[in-house]
């Protein structure tokens, strides 16, 4: 009897332990191959097949088909519903949507919408994990312990009475939490740091184009150009290869799914033979960069205005690498697992710890509900740091894309009507005189010749 006392429940709380420790290896495993993009069709793999080995694993990369630990399929070829969510996620702001925002009772609006959010669904896994261990806690102590008492209040002796409850001391979670919350702060951080910076690359890459489709336009001027078609054609090629680039760095950045739209928008957008070299190259935001500065030798002009638009595309392939960097090279993946296993562990075993301050609740039952919260919270923020690690696909970028693009047949039309001539003067005499005052040229001396 005395063994049954003292040995039952260690066996069973090194078996749980165990348990609970191999979990949290294999779910942020999981995790971290469920974000993996999975394998293209036959028509994308014939044009990934002609790139570089590099571009082809990073964004290509065929997801491997292991079995769980349980025998079942793992389904991580499967999306999981944070990463179908995340195209829902890339959040344009508009003077209506800021009002909203700032309203008072948006505290209470945010708490009723918790069920729908979607951090509970991307760790309701791990949350019911630790609700069933707190269930369990309960119903073992209750049952082999300490009793339990009916709805009228009267104690019922235990099932078996063993020595000692399933229980842990509260120290190692009160000197561990420091740690912890270190780790989880400083990943949280980086990720938000990550999604910080990616923004301002892209918005960098959105006035840039626009900059060089501004010049394009305003620049090619008749008294260099006299042919009016040819200027608009130069001009329709730079606007339109500004956006292809950015449409490339998108799709470059992105998951394989985009591929087919890709190749039918540059498909229509440019010629043929122009369309599928960009297609077929090993890489394509530099290939279309190259053909950007070919359509930008074209245009007439000076050796400063040359400079300056090269300026715009020097940053523009700055910032493709910074892009790159951030797409290809995630948080240590040995920071990320251990501060995944560590926090899997704390939470898993905190239920055992917890029992003890809910003695005064009935048959200690609060401390479930108490338990799910703050797994819930805990595993929350780490889901936070998961979904901004990679911003690309979380960020608004359709539509600057759409923007430049919108820009593209737009630039042309402008340039028409600042060239052409105007009722009663042309505008090439109205030019003439304007380059000729003395004061604009001081001002802008880097804008003639």
């Amino acid at each position: 009897m005395v063994f049954v006392r003292v040995r039952l429940p260690l066996v069973t709380m090194s078996i749980m332990m165990a348990s609970l420790i191999l979990m949290g290896a294999v779910i942020p495993r999981a995790r971290a191959f469920s974000s993996l993009p999975s394998s293209n069709n036959g028509a994308v793999a014939a044009a990934a097949s002609r790139r570089s080995q590099i571009t082809e694993v990073s964004l290509n990369a065929e997801v491997p088909k292991t079995n769980s630990i349980f025998g079942r399929s793992s389904g991580f070829d499967k999306p999981t519903y944070g990463e179908e969510s995340r195209q829902y996620r890339r959040t344009v702001y508009a003077h209506e949507d800021w009002i909203k925002h700032r309203q008072s009772d948006r505290f209470l609006k945010n708490l009723l919408s918790t069920i729908d959010s979607g951090v509970v669904r991307g760790t309701k896994l791990e949350v019911s994990i630790v609700t069933a261990i707190a269930t369990s806690v309960v119903v073992w102590n209750g049952l082999f312990y300490e009793g339990f008492r009916d709805f009228a209040g009267v104690l019922h002796d235990p099932v078996i009475a063993l020595g000692a409850p399933l229980t842990l001391p509260s120290f190692p979670f009160t000197i561990s939490i420091s740690a912890l919350s270190l780790l989880v702060t400083f990943r949280t951080n980086n990720a938000y740091q990550r999604w910080f910076e990616a923004r301002q690359c892209w918005g960098i890459i959105n006035t840039e184009c626009r900059n060089v489709a501004r010049i394009a336009g305003s620049w090619c001027v008749p008294e260099k150009e006299p042919n009016r078609e040819k200027r608009v054609e130069d001009i329709q090629r730079v606007s339109t290869g500004a956006w292809v680039f950015m449409r490339a760095l998108q799709r470059h950045t992105g998951g394989p799914g985009d591929e087919e739209d890709f190749q039918k928008t540059v498909r229509e957008a440019l010629p043929k033979e122009e369309a599928e070299g960009l297609i077929a190259a090993g890489h394509r935001p530099m290939r279309a960069l190259f053909n950007l500065s070919r359509h930008i030798e074209r245009l007439p002009l000076n050796e400063r205005q040359r400079i300056e638009v090269d300026k715009s595309c020097v940053i523009i392939g700055d910032i493709c690498g910074a892009c790159e960097r951030i797409y290809g090279t995630p948080i240590p993946l040995v920071y990320t697992r251990h501060t995944s296993r560590f926090l899997c562990t704390w939470l898993f075993l905190l239920p055992l710890a917890m029992w003890e301050p809910f003695g005064n609740s009935w048959n200690h039952w609060t401390m479930v509900p108490s338990a799910a919260v703050v797994s819930l919270f805990l595993f929350g923020v780490d889901e936070l740091s998961i979904q901004l690690e990679e911003p690309f696909s979380v960020l608004p970028i359709s539509g600057l894309v759409n923007g430049v693009k919108n820009l593209v047949n737009s630039v042309p039309e402008w340039h028409q009507e600042y060239a052409e001539p105007v009722e009663g003067m042309p505008r090439e005499l109205t030019y003439a005189q304007a380059t000729s005052s003395e004061k604009v040229q001081k001002i802008y001396p880097r804008s003639f010749d």
